[in-house]
């Protein structure tokens, strides 16, 4: 074997080298930026959650309950000036359209029994 030969072939050797060198290189590096990201990630789910939870105790019924029954607030509870009566005549407009309402029910509830089953089927297996 001459020497101009073992030395082409060290050359393609270390070449090879270096290149697998600096692939494994690389996958560290992207592992390394990919434990990056997911403590990023991570970090953003907890902010998201943190945040939730916040705006939640916040429409709670206790703080809201607390908002309005401190001396300090500005929301008041109605009284009785504020309040709208409706007339009797409208009410009873209603209870006649309620009871026509219930007596079609009625007739037509009738129809179904005559076509309804007595018994409920059951499934028996074959022998």
């Amino acid at each position: 074997m001459k020497i101009s030969h073992a030395i082409r072939i060290m050359f393609f050797v270390t070449l090879l080298s270096l290149i697998y060198i600096n692939m494994q290189m690389q996958i560290y590096d992207l592992a390394y930026k990919g434990k990056i990201r997911e403590g990023i990630v991570k970090q953003l789910k907890e902010s998201n959650g943190i945040s939730t939870y916040n705006i939640l105790k916040l429409k709670s019924a206790n703080n809201l309950g607390c908002l309005l029954l401190d001396e300090n607030s500005e929301m008041k509870f109605l009284d009785k000036s504020q309040i709208i009566r409706l007339p009797v005549a409208a009410q009873r407009k209603n209870n006649n359209n309620v009871a026509l309402a219930k007596e079609q029910e009625n007739k037509f509830n009738s129809w179904l029994n005559i076509f309804s089953l007595k018994s409920e089927a059951e499934a028996r297996p074959q022998h």
